[in-house]
């Protein structure tokens, strides 16, 4: 009955690198719960390595616009990995500021949203870039930074 908000819950802790352990009956009710279950867990199980890495709080969640966490690591091929969340009933599109010091990156960062499209971005003297983001009302984005 509430297949969204289950699957709101789900990206949202394995997009902040929790690892849940889920108890009950079941995990899912119908065939539509279950794929969205293996989608997410399939998701979070191929960006594991990034998503369980130190996290910078780049947009305090408070309701009221989009939040933002970004996922670094400089060991890893992917430096980083930024989960955007859009709480309100209507879809966004803001210019997003992330802070990429901790990557490692230095003069150029390759970032990748959700849908594979890909784009070089060069970082200002604070190992800053800005990115256009579009998140669906109620709904959730990724930028992967290589």
């Amino acid at each position: 009955d509430h297949l969204e908000a289950y699957g709101a819950h789900l990206v949202q802790n394995f997009g902040s690198g929790v690892q849940s352990c889920y108890r009950g009956p079941r995990l899912y009710d119908a065939d539509e719960t279950r794929i969205l279950v293996k989608d997410t867990v399939t998701w979070y199980k191929k960006y594991r390595a990034i998503l369980d890495s130190d996290i910078i709080h780049v947009r305090r969640p408070d309701g009221r616009d989009i939040d933002c966490m970004l996922h670094v690591n400089p060991a890893l091929k992917q430096r980083g990995m930024a989960m955007v969340y859009n709480p309100l009933s209507e879809p966004v599109k803001r210019r997003l500021r992330l802070p990429l010091y901790y990557t490692g990156l230095t003069g150029a960062a390759q970032i990748l949203d959700r849908e594979g499209a890909s784009k070089a971005y060069a970082l200002d003297r604070q190992f800053n870039v800005e990115v256009p983001v579009e998140i669906p009302a109620r709904g959730y984005s990724w930028l992967m930074i290589e």
